[in-house]
């Protein structure tokens, strides 16, 4: 037969495991939404970026012939006008290689769930030596939802 205190007991561990696997929903919840908002605004970015460089690259295109064409031109073979753009291309390209890195490397985490992630395992084990039957914060739907 249970006693009174066996099913107290119970019924604390059972109310543990829901408020765990709500703060752990809440937590994943959280980590969507922010990567979705992230992820929106890269993709609207990244659309304007490559409609942009589509036409400067067919507007370079033109002015690199046009460049080789103006040094034949002025006297060098042709080889020589297309080979000193090839050269100018290559230097840009590996300039641009490295401003491409550099812009990467700011790519991070969900920075808000990380830390909202830490506040929680802070507050839990700050209250690992409370009494049973204590109430923990869980975070709210205001938490969940990300802010612009």
């Amino acid at each position: 037969m249970q006693t009174k205190k066996d099913a107290s007991i119970a019924t604390l561990v059972n109310s543990a495991i829901t408020d765990g696997q709500l703060l752990v929903k809440q937590q994943i919840e959280l980590a969507k939404a922010e990567l979705a908002h992230s992820a929106k605004h890269a993709a609207s970015t990244s659309g304007m970026l490559i409609g942009a460089g589509v036409l400067a690259f067919l507007a370079f295109v033109f002015m690199l012939v046009a460049g080789a064409y103006g040094l034949v031109a002025a006297g060098l073979p042709v080889w020589a006008g297309f080979l000193i753009v090839a050269g100018i291309l290559l230097l840009v390209a590996a300039i641009l290689g490295l401003l491409g890195r550099n812009q990467a490397r700011k790519v991070g985490p969900p920075q808000r769930a990380i830390n909202q992630a830490q506040q929680t395992k802070a507050q839990l084990a700050s209250r690992g030596a409370a009494s049973p039957g204590t109430a923990v914060a869980l975070p709210t739907e205001s938490a969940v939802t990300p802010t612009p």
